[in-house]
């Protein structure tokens, strides 16, 4: 199995309290999202050169949260996301560590105004420890 489907696995295992579930296709509408959703993604891998001889694996997981919404809950949710996020900075996970968190988008003004769905995508960068 590629590390980025473990890792992805083991995000999962980590937001068990939040029903997380993984998907390799995360389509949904809005009549699924009366509860908050948490979607883990395994998105891909970046290799970078050390030397000659060696290479750094950084692979990529995005936690993607989905929920009906409206913005006087915005302040709420953000803090939710930010929070979930940065849980995961410099956690190991089996073999790697979260080296880095970014929230692209923290939310999409777009989903909430013509949807009414607050939408969010956390992605966590890891480190193969080798």
């Amino acid at each position: 199995m590629s590390e980025v489907v473990k890792l992805a696995e083991n995000v999962v295992a980590e937001l068990e309290e939040y029903s997380a579930e993984l998907s390799f296709f995360p389509e949904f509408e809005l009549r699924d999202l009366d509860e908050m959703r948490v979607v883990v993604v395994p998105v891909g891998t970046q290799y970078k050169t050390l030397s000659r001889a060696a290479h750094e694996e950084l692979p990529r997981v995005q936690i993607g949260i989905l929920k009906r919404g409206s913005e006087e809950e915005l302040p709420e949710l953000l803090k939710f996301v930010e929070g979930l996020g940065l849980g995961f900075l410099n956690k190991k996970l089996g073999t790697a560590t979260c080296v880095c968190v970014a929230y692209n988008p923290i939310y999409s003004p777009d989903h909430l105004r013509e949807r009414g769905q607050f939408t969010s995508v956390i992605e966590l960068t890891f480190k193969v420890l080798k």
